[in-house]
């Protein structure tokens, strides 16, 4: 089985579902209705039950708010205003960003039945150990989180608030993640205690130099959303390293980096790529 999840209109904080397809398209069918924002779904190690990340609260869409208080710093706010009433005082009028609120919900494949799980205010993108059926992970606040599902009890990985959308080897000693590295996405590798992070990917010095030569601002280009091979060995990753978001191919420790769906056959089959940085799944490989 996939499991993947629909929402019913495109927009932020629209409805949506957990659904199950056979890997030849047969048998597509619901399994949990009515979740705000459903995304990312992933499977136990015994196949019985999903993990979802989903909307739990916030606000999905921009919105206007007028105080006697500027937006505090931080907050995201533009189009600020200011203008003096009849009594004097002052009011700010400003528009907040859009800033939904993310919990983790455990579903039962075969009855539906589902469990919200204890979690931050920005839970999203749940790993499952292989080797540990009651240990997730997830990216919270500022950090990647351990969860205990026997107990419901929480405490930090990686306490960095730059890594994001861990993924378990199939063996379940490593953990990969996308991370934002200053101003671009790459791929970073750790033990699954937390400890011995290794940077994979990084933009040669050769492509800044043509990219001068080519007349244009040099920058470092993106590497993301990585997943593994059944048997560990291999990463598969998100690149735009061509101008275009492409499939790559790399060892678990970093060599042989080449295509493997470069951007020609994507475009051949119909398929166009992106990665827009809010913890997708974007790969799996089994």
């Amino acid at each position: 089985w996939l499991a993947f999840t629909r929402w019913e209109t495109n927009q932020n904080g629209a409805l949506g579902s957990l659904w199950l397809i056979n890997i030849d398209g047969s048998g597509e069918h619901v399994i949990h209705e009515n979740v705000y924002n459903p995304r990312t779904p992933v499977w136990s190690p015994d196949g019985t039950q999903l993990i979802i990340a989903m909307q739990h609260g916030g606000y999905a869409q921009a919105r206007s708010k007028c105080s006697g208080q500027p937006p505090g710093r931080g907050s995201g706010a533009y189009d600020i205003s200011a203008s003096r009433g009849e009594d004097g005082d002052v009011e700010f009028c400003f528009t907040l960003p859009p800033d939904p609120y993310w919990a983790l919900r455990r579903v039962d494949v075969v009855t539906g039945a589902h469990e919200d799980l204890p979690g931050d205010t920005y839970s999203i993108s749940p790993a499952w150990d292989p080797t540990d059926s009651q240990h997730v992970i997830y990216d919270g606040d500022r950090a990647l989180v351990n969860l205990d599902l026997t107990t419901n009890q929480t405490w930090p990985l990686l306490a960095d608030v730059n890594a994001h959308s861990p993924v378990y080897s199939p063996d379940g000693s490593r953990i990969a993640i996308s991370y934002w590295q200053n101003d671009h996405w790459e791929i970073h590798v750790l033990d699954a205690n937390g400890s011995d992070q290794t940077r994979l990917t990084q933009t040669s010095y050769q492509t800044w130099v043509q990219q001068e030569l080519n007349g244009e601002v040099p920058r470092s280009t993106n590497n993301a959303a990585p997943a593994w091979s059944p048997d560990g060995s291999q990463l598969a990753f998100l690149t735009d390293r061509s101008g275009q978001w492409e499939i790559w191919l790399m060892d678990a420790g970093g060599r042989n980096q080449q295509p493997l769906l470069p951007a020609e056959t994507l475009a051949a089959a119909g398929i166009t790529l992106s990665y827009n940085g809010v913890d997708e799944q974007a790969l799996s490989w089994r």
